[in-house]
C-alpha cells in the first residue's frame, strides 16, 4: 500500500503526532509505503503514484482539490482532523483564519471516504453527515519505550511545569500559583502560557517552546517534576484528545489536571493523576498536596506509566491507523463515484499543468537563492 500524507506544515509538531510518528511506524512494520508532502508541494504525480491520500487539517481550496483529484482517479482519501475547527473559540491564536475558512473546511470533510479524529466526542461533535464514515485514531504516549522512573531529588525545590502552545482561558489558577510558590517551589512556564501568568503575578520561569523529545528531556532535567494541566470546561476543549497527560505519564511525571473532559475520561482519580475542580480553592489544595507529598508524587507517576503503556501506547495509534486505511479503501468501493465528466477530465489536465508550472518555479527561485 502506498500512504501519501499531506500536511500544511510537515515540520509542526502535530503533524510528527498525528501523521508522521505513527505513519512511520506502519510503514515499517508492514509492505506499505508512506510519502508525506506539504499542501503547497504536493503533485499530480504525487496522488497518481499513490493508493490511498490523507489530508491533515485541510482548510483551503487547494487542499480540496488534492482530495477531489484523488476521487477523480479512483482511489481513497482520508481526511484527518483531530480539533473542533467547526467551532474554535476565540482565544485560539489562528482563531479568525479558521472561522473565514469554514467553507472549505465543510467541503474537504465531504469530499473524503473516511474521516479520522482523535476522540469519540470529536467525532459527534463535529455533526458529520448522517453516512459519513468515521474512525478513532487516538493519541499515544511517546516514545514507544517509556522512560526510567525519576528518582526524587531530595532537598531540591518541586517545579510546577506548565506548558502549552496557545495562551491559557484558566484564570482560576493564578491565585493558587502565587500562594504555594516559596522557597521549595517554583514555577516554569513553556509557551505561551508564561506571558498571562507573569501579568498575573505569578514568578515564572519562562521557556520558549521546544520540539517534542527535547520538551520532555527538558522536562524529566526539572527538578522534582509535577506537570500542571488547567483547562477551562468548554466543548472545544472537551473534544481534544488527553495528549499531554499520555506524554508526561509516559515520561514519568506525575499530573495534576483539570476535573474536565477529555482528562476527566482517562485519568483514574488519586490513581494515575489528580482530577480538579477549576477553582482557585481545590487547585490551592491540590498544588500544596503535590509538592509536600513525594510518596504521591513517585506513587503516580509509577501507575500513570504502566497505564499509558497498557492503553495508549503507539501501539495502538498504529493498529487504528492500520484499519483506517482498510475502511477508507472499502468505502471507496462501495462508493465508486461515476466516471469524470469531459470537464472533469479537463480540469484534472488543468490541475497538472498548473501544479508543474509552480513546481518548475519554485525551482527556479531556489535554484536563484543558491
Amino acid at each position: 500500500m502506498r500512504l501519501l500524507a499531506v500536511a500544511g506544515d510537515v515540520q509542526a509538531l502535530i503533524t510528527h503526532i498525528r501523521l508522521r510518528t505513527p505513519l512511520q511506524a506502519l510503514a515499517q512494520n508492514s509492505a506499505d509505503t508512506l510519502s508525506l508532502r506539504s499542501m503547497r508541494d504536493c503533485t499530480a504525480h504525487d496522488l497518481a503514484a499513490a493508493d490511498v491520500l490523507i489530508v491533515q487539517r485541510g482548510l483551503t481550496r487547494r487542499a480540496w482539490r488534492l482530495q477531489r483529484q484523488m476521487r477523480l482517479l479512483g482511489k481513497a482519501v482520508i481526511y484527518e482532523i483531530d480539533d473542533l475547527l467547526t467551532d474554535v473559540p476565540s482565544h485560539i491564536s489562528n482563531h479568525a483564519r479558521i472561522r473565514q475558512a469554514q467553507p472549505w473546511l465543510r467541503r474537504c470533510l465531504a469530499e473524503c471516504d473516511l474521516v479520522t479524529v482523535s476522540t469519540d466526542r470529536l467525532a459527534q461533535a463535529l455533526a458529520l453527515p448522517a453516512g459519513q464514515a468515521v474512525h478513532v485514531v487516538p493519541n499515544c504516549a511517546w516514545p514507544a519505550e517509556p522512560w526510567p522512573p525519576l528518582a526524587c531529588q531530595q532537598g531540591q525545590a518541586v517545579t510546577l511545569l506548565l506548558a502549552s502552545m496557545e495562551h491559557l482561558s484558566t484564570d482560576f489558577i493564578h491565585a493558587a500559583l502565587r500562594a504555594v510558590q516559596g522557597p521549595g517551589v517554583r514555577v516554569v512556564a513553556v509557551g505561551p502560557p508564561a506571558a498571562g501568568l507573569a501579568a498575573a503575578g505569578v514568578d515564572v520561569q519562562v521557556q520558549g517552546l521546544l520540539p517534542r523529545e527535547d520538551f520532555l528531556t527538558f522536562a524529566r532535567s526539572l527538578p522534582n517534576p509535577v506537570a500542571v494541566i488547567p483547562l477551562e470546561a468548554s466543548r472545544f476543549a472537551a473534544c481534544k484528545s488527553a495528549i499531554k497527560w499520555f506524554e508526561y505519564a509516559g515520561a514519568g511525571i506525575p499530573v495534576l489536571c483539570s476535573n474536565v473532559p477529555p482528562y476527566a475520561d482517562v485519568v483514574r482519580q488519586g490513581l494515575t493523576g489528580e482530577l480538579v475542580d477549576n477553582t482557585s480553592e481545590a487547585w490551592l489544595l491540590a498544588l500544596r498536596g503535590a509538592v509536600t507529598d513525594a510518596g504521591w508524587r513517585a506513587r503516580v507517576a509509577a501507575a500513570a506509566q504502566a497505564d499509558v503503556q497498557l492503553r495508549f501506547s503507539l501501539a495502538h495509534t498504529v493498529a487504528a491507523w492500520r484499519q483506517a486505511i482498510h475502511l477508507a479503501i472499502e468505502q471507496r468501493a462501495q462508493l465508486r463515484l461515476e466516471a469524470p465528466t469531459w470537464v472533469e477530465r479537463l480540469q484534472l489536465r488543468g490541475w497538472s499543468i498548473v501544479d508543474a508550472v509552480a513546481r518548475q518555479a519554485r525551482l527556479f527561485k531556489r535554484q536563484r537563492r543558491g
